[in-house]
């Protein structure tokens, strides 16, 4: 090999090496996160797992998704994953159906699931209510897709709200509030004047 070479052999090993360094030190996944929480919880999160399946609400939304605490849990300290306690199962249930029913008449497509169950102290740090639904389980929060169809949606809640308790907050177009708790909806200020699906006069 000429001398010519060796400088640009040189360069491609650094380069190499550079790049092995800074994949040493990219954060994990979140997908990666959820493995290493699962691995601390795997027993009761497959019993969870077995409670939605006899309810017949398994993998309507991904585990990882479902069990996502709230979105600001890096800034509160907090898990980013939470388990909801057994007594709110059957409120999880309860919404994971309506859920369900949003996703087969394409009203959720392209959400991602970002909140579910907080415990008291994140919820706190989230700015979320004192009384909020997602202390008590069944509550979900999403971030829609840019093409939402929100006045389909909002049909939906209109038609189905009041026999289901279909509570459907709006904090933006973007973000989305779920929850069984009462037939109720809200906007950016948490009022019924807000909603994207209250009529103005």
């Amino acid at each position: 090999m000429s001398r010519g070479a060796d400088p640009i052999r040189r360069a491609r090993l650094l380069f190499a090496l550079l790049a092995i360094s800074i994949a040493a030190c990219q954060a994990p996944s979140p997908a990666e996160r959820y493995q290493h929480w699962l691995a601390g919880q795997r027993t009761d999160v497959d019993e969870y797992r077995a409670y939605l399946r006899a309810q017949g609400v398994a993998g309507l939304i991904p585990m990882s998704e479902l069990l996502r605490s709230g979105r600001r849990w890096r800034w509160c300290r907090a898990a980013e994953f939470a388990l909801p306690p057994k007594s709110a199962w059957p409120d999880t249930v309860r919404t994971l159906r309506l859920i369900g029913d949003l996703r087969r008449a394409g009203l959720l497509d392209g959400a991602e699931l970002t909140s579910a169950y907080r415990e008291p102290r994140l919820n706190r740090c989230e700015g979320g209510s004192s009384r909020s639904r997602h202390m008590s389980g069944g509550a979900y929060d999403f971030d829609l897709a840019s093409d939402a169809d929100i006045q389909s949606l909002c049909a939906f809640w209109r038609r189905e709200g009041a026999a289901r308790s279909f509570g459907l907050g709006f904090y933006d177009r973007r973000h989305l509030h779920i929850d069984t708790a009462g037939f109720r909806s809200w906007g950016h200020d948490y009022t019924r004047r807000t909603s994207l699906c209250i009529a103005r006069p």
